[in-house]
Protein backbone atom coordinates (compact mmCIF):
# COMPACT_ATOMS: atom_id res chain seq x y z
CA UNK A 1 0.00 0.00 0.00
CA UNK A 2 1.54 3.22 -0.94
CA UNK A 3 1.63 5.73 2.08
CA UNK A 4 0.57 9.54 0.43
CA UNK A 5 2.51 11.75 2.64
CA UNK A 6 2.55 16.07 2.83
CA UNK A 7 5.41 18.33 3.33
CA UNK A 8 4.54 21.49 5.30
CA UNK A 9 7.68 23.62 6.20
CA UNK A 10 8.16 26.67 4.80
CA UNK A 11 11.43 26.56 3.20
CA UNK A 12 12.05 24.98 0.10
CA UNK A 13 15.24 23.86 0.86
CA UNK A 14 14.18 21.87 3.66
CA UNK A 15 11.78 20.48 1.94
CA UNK A 16 13.40 18.98 -0.46
CA UNK A 17 15.88 17.45 2.02
CA UNK A 18 12.81 15.67 3.64
CA UNK A 19 12.03 14.57 0.46
CA UNK A 20 15.31 12.66 -0.21
CA UNK A 21 14.78 10.77 3.28
CA UNK A 22 11.20 9.74 2.45
CA UNK A 23 11.17 8.53 -0.51
CA UNK A 24 14.40 6.46 -0.35
CA UNK A 25 11.21 4.31 1.04
CA UNK A 26 9.49 2.99 -2.14
CA UNK A 27 5.58 2.70 -0.37
CA UNK A 28 6.04 6.62 0.04
CA UNK A 29 4.77 9.15 -2.16
CA UNK A 30 4.81 12.96 -1.71
CA UNK A 31 1.53 13.93 -2.67
CA UNK A 32 1.54 17.39 -1.67
CA UNK A 33 3.34 20.45 -0.50
CA UNK A 34 2.58 23.67 1.61
CA UNK A 35 4.31 26.75 2.87
CA UNK A 36 2.62 28.09 5.45
CA UNK A 37 -0.12 26.76 7.88
CA UNK A 38 -3.22 28.47 5.97
CA UNK A 39 -2.26 26.54 2.73
CA UNK A 40 -1.48 23.55 4.89
CA UNK A 41 -5.34 23.38 5.80
CA UNK A 42 -6.30 23.85 2.51
CA UNK A 43 -4.09 20.98 0.88
CA UNK A 44 -4.81 18.63 3.41
CA UNK A 45 -8.76 19.22 3.65
CA UNK A 46 -8.41 18.64 -0.57
CA UNK A 47 -5.85 15.89 -1.02
CA UNK A 48 -6.38 14.02 2.44
CA UNK A 49 -2.85 12.57 2.59
CA UNK A 50 -2.30 9.98 4.74
CA UNK A 51 0.10 11.70 6.89
CA UNK A 52 1.19 15.25 7.15
CA UNK A 53 4.88 16.46 8.12
CA UNK A 54 4.11 19.37 10.14
CA UNK A 55 6.62 22.26 10.96
CA UNK A 56 5.56 24.60 13.62
CA UNK A 57 7.28 28.07 13.33
CA UNK A 58 5.34 29.13 9.72
CA UNK A 59 3.66 32.30 8.64
CA UNK A 60 0.19 32.67 8.57
CA UNK A 61 -0.62 30.02 10.68
CA UNK A 62 1.27 28.05 12.95
CA UNK A 63 1.93 24.24 12.47
CA UNK A 64 -0.51 23.88 16.40
CA UNK A 65 -3.09 26.00 14.96
CA UNK A 66 -3.07 23.95 11.36
CA UNK A 67 -2.96 20.29 13.37
CA UNK A 68 -6.02 22.09 15.17
CA UNK A 69 -8.00 22.69 11.99
CA UNK A 70 -7.26 19.31 9.74
CA UNK A 71 -7.79 16.88 13.05
CA UNK A 72 -11.30 18.82 13.57
CA UNK A 73 -12.95 18.12 10.02
CA UNK A 74 -10.69 15.21 9.57
CA UNK A 75 -9.21 12.72 11.79
CA UNK A 76 -8.39 10.48 10.24
CA UNK A 77 -5.12 12.53 8.39
CA UNK A 78 -1.95 11.63 10.89
CA UNK A 79 0.17 14.69 11.68
CA UNK A 80 4.21 14.18 12.39
CA UNK A 81 5.15 17.44 14.00
CA UNK A 82 8.85 18.45 12.88
CA UNK A 83 10.57 21.13 14.51
CA UNK A 84 13.91 22.80 16.00
CA UNK A 85 12.50 23.06 19.17
CA UNK A 86 13.14 20.36 22.10
CA UNK A 87 10.50 22.58 24.92
CA UNK A 88 7.60 20.79 26.60
CA UNK A 89 5.05 23.13 26.26
CA UNK A 90 5.24 22.64 22.34
CA UNK A 91 5.38 18.85 22.48
CA UNK A 92 2.46 19.27 24.96
CA UNK A 93 -0.05 21.08 22.68
CA UNK A 94 1.12 19.12 19.75
CA UNK A 95 -0.07 16.25 21.56
CA UNK A 96 -3.17 18.17 22.68
CA UNK A 97 -4.21 19.31 19.68
CA UNK A 98 -3.57 15.61 17.75
CA UNK A 99 -0.86 15.32 16.71
CA UNK A 100 0.58 11.78 16.45
CA UNK A 101 4.02 12.49 16.52
CA UNK A 102 6.56 14.78 17.62
CA UNK A 103 10.35 14.79 15.93
CA UNK A 104 13.12 17.62 16.03
CA UNK A 105 14.79 18.64 12.86
CA UNK A 106 18.08 17.64 14.10
CA UNK A 107 17.36 13.82 13.83
CA UNK A 108 15.39 13.84 10.93
CA UNK A 109 18.20 11.89 9.27
CA UNK A 110 18.28 8.90 11.12
CA UNK A 111 14.55 9.24 12.92
CA UNK A 112 11.99 10.46 10.41
CA UNK A 113 11.37 7.35 8.38
CA UNK A 114 10.82 4.97 12.09
CA UNK A 115 8.23 7.85 12.96
CA UNK A 116 6.37 7.54 9.55
CA UNK A 117 6.35 3.75 10.19
CA UNK A 118 5.15 3.96 13.83
CA UNK A 119 2.64 6.91 12.80
CA UNK A 120 1.36 4.45 9.67
CA UNK A 121 0.66 1.79 12.10
CA UNK A 122 -1.53 3.81 14.73
CA UNK A 123 0.83 4.31 16.94
CA UNK A 124 2.16 7.66 18.15
CA UNK A 125 6.09 8.37 17.88
CA UNK A 126 8.10 10.70 20.16
CA UNK A 127 12.05 11.48 19.79
CA UNK A 128 13.55 9.51 22.69
CA UNK A 129 15.30 12.37 24.37
CA UNK A 130 11.67 14.44 24.36
CA UNK A 131 9.85 11.29 26.67
CA UNK A 132 10.27 13.04 30.20
CA UNK A 133 8.53 15.86 29.14
CA UNK A 134 5.30 13.42 29.22
CA UNK A 135 6.17 12.57 33.07
CA UNK A 136 3.86 14.61 34.95
CA UNK A 137 2.43 14.20 38.30
CA UNK A 138 -0.98 14.72 37.44
CA UNK A 139 -0.38 12.02 35.47
CA UNK A 140 0.68 9.82 37.36
CA UNK A 141 -2.67 8.17 38.45
CA UNK A 142 -3.38 6.00 35.28
CA UNK A 143 -1.07 3.35 37.27
CA UNK A 144 -2.24 1.78 40.45
CA UNK A 145 -0.79 3.52 43.57
CA UNK A 146 0.64 0.57 45.40
CA UNK A 147 2.41 -0.66 41.75
CA UNK A 148 4.01 2.55 40.78
CA UNK A 149 6.04 2.90 44.30
CA UNK A 150 7.53 -0.94 43.68
CA UNK A 151 10.00 -1.39 41.06
CA UNK A 152 10.61 -5.27 42.28
CA UNK A 153 7.58 -6.13 40.89
CA UNK A 154 9.20 -6.90 37.61
CA UNK A 155 11.60 -9.82 36.66
CA UNK A 156 14.93 -8.94 34.77
CA UNK A 157 13.52 -9.71 31.78
CA UNK A 158 10.46 -8.03 31.86
CA UNK A 159 12.66 -4.67 32.60
CA UNK A 160 14.65 -5.85 29.79
CA UNK A 161 11.43 -5.28 27.36
CA UNK A 162 10.39 -2.33 29.63
CA UNK A 163 13.42 -0.32 28.86
CA UNK A 164 13.18 -0.71 24.79
CA UNK A 165 9.41 -0.16 24.65
CA UNK A 166 10.12 3.42 26.94
CA UNK A 167 12.23 4.01 24.02
CA UNK A 168 10.25 3.28 21.10
CA UNK A 169 11.34 0.63 19.61
CA UNK A 170 8.66 -1.94 18.16
CA UNK A 171 7.88 -5.27 18.75
CA UNK A 172 9.72 -6.65 15.97
CA UNK A 173 13.05 -4.65 16.85
CA UNK A 174 12.46 -5.85 20.63
CA UNK A 175 12.47 -9.06 19.34
CA UNK A 176 15.73 -9.14 17.21
CA UNK A 177 17.25 -6.78 20.17
CA UNK A 178 16.46 -9.68 22.87
CA UNK A 179 16.18 -12.57 20.48
CA UNK A 180 12.67 -13.96 21.04
CA UNK A 181 9.31 -13.79 19.33
CA UNK A 182 6.75 -11.01 18.69
CA UNK A 183 4.94 -13.52 20.23
CA UNK A 184 6.75 -13.15 23.62
CA UNK A 185 6.99 -9.74 23.24
CA UNK A 186 3.56 -8.98 23.31
CA UNK A 187 3.19 -11.43 25.70
CA UNK A 188 5.71 -9.45 28.52
CA UNK A 189 3.85 -6.02 27.50
CA UNK A 190 0.85 -7.78 28.33
CA UNK A 191 1.93 -8.85 31.71
CA UNK A 192 3.80 -5.73 32.13
CA UNK A 193 0.93 -3.80 31.75
CA UNK A 194 -1.23 -6.04 34.63
CA UNK A 195 1.55 -6.17 36.68
CA UNK A 196 1.91 -2.08 37.12
CA UNK A 197 -1.56 -1.05 36.37
CA UNK A 198 -0.96 0.40 33.06
CA UNK A 199 -3.48 1.03 30.59
CA UNK A 200 -1.44 1.89 27.61
CA UNK A 201 2.28 2.98 26.77
CA UNK A 202 1.99 6.37 27.85
CA UNK A 203 1.67 4.94 31.59
CA UNK A 204 4.65 2.27 30.86
CA UNK A 205 7.19 4.90 29.86
CA UNK A 206 6.29 6.87 33.11
CA UNK A 207 7.05 3.53 34.82
CA UNK A 208 10.45 3.17 33.52
CA UNK A 209 11.03 6.74 34.46
CA UNK A 210 10.26 6.82 37.74
CA UNK A 211 12.02 3.49 38.19
CA UNK A 212 15.23 5.18 36.22
CA UNK A 213 15.16 1.28 34.00
CA UNK A 214 16.01 3.48 30.94
CA UNK A 215 19.59 4.13 32.47
CA UNK A 216 19.66 0.73 35.41
CA UNK A 217 19.64 -1.89 32.43
CA UNK A 218 22.80 -0.10 30.45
Amino acid sequence: MTVKIMLVDDHPVFRSGLKNIILTEANYEIVAEAENGKMAIEKALEIKPDIIIMDINMPEKDGIEATKAIKEVNSNIKILILTMYSDEAYLKEGLKVGASGYVLKRAVDTELVTAIQTVVRGEHYIYPTLIPSLYTKSQETEMQSDAEDSVDLLSAREKEVLKFIALGYTQKEISTELFISIKTVDTYKTRIMEKIGAKKKSGLVRYALKHDILTSLD
